[in-house]
């Protein structure tokens, strides 16, 4: 066998396994550029909705787990204030509320001038839904369950989360007109 003749070979055996290396590794690196497109956002925490009265804050736990099982928060019709929010949502997605009658299990309208549902705003790149609201419960006296549906930032499905039930109460009596009557010492009317 002749050098000449094998080096000519070797070398187009070498060219091929390079191009086959380079054809490999474009495809390879066509992957790994198409994995971060398809990837999900990291979230600093995993997806909740939640219901707020000043100082508290309720939910049943992350992406519809219910880990903490569901709280119930007691209202008196149309005196207390809430707000709604979420975290770990999607960014540009936000969390969409509903009411149902626990007994009945319609869908009621609890926000007013919204009968069906509540959509909040979106969530920033920092996967948070800024609290909305304030609300008054404005339902009459029964017991209801609230319900998120939202895209969690770092496992992008939609989630159904049971964020708490509502147990509304009639709202209480105004207080008792004040008694006054008149003071001579005093020279003027004095109510107590």
């Amino acid at each position: 066998m002749n050098r000449t003749t094998s080096r000519p070979r070797r070398r187009s055996l070498v060219a091929l396994a390079m191009l086959g290396a380079i054809t490999a590794g474009t495809a390879i690196s066509g992957v790994a550029i198409a994995a971060p497109a398809s990837a999900t956002t990291r979230c600093a925490t995993a997806g909740h909705a939640y219901l707020t009265q000043p100082g508290r804050v309720y939910f049943s736990g992350y992406e519809g787990n219910q880990q903490f099982g569901v709280p119930t928060v007691t209202y008196a019709q149309g005196t207390e204030s809430f707000r709604l929010g979420g975290n770990g949502i999607s960014p540009g997605s936000g969390v969409d509320f509903f009411v149902f009658d626990r007994n009945t299990g319609a869908q009621v309208g609890f926000v007013p001038g919204r009968p069906a549902q509540y959509y909040t705003s979106k969530a920033g790149s920092n996967c948070v839904v800024n609290e909305n609201g304030p609300f008054f419960f404005t339902l009459p006296p029964g017991n209801y369950r609230l319900v998120a549906n939202y895209f969690p930032g770092n496992n992008y499905r939609l989630v159904t989360d049971t964020v708490a039930n509502i147990d509304v109460t009639p709202a209480p009596p105004p207080p008792p007109p004040p008694t006054c009557y008149y003071d001579p010492d005093n020279g003027g009317t004095i109510c107590v």
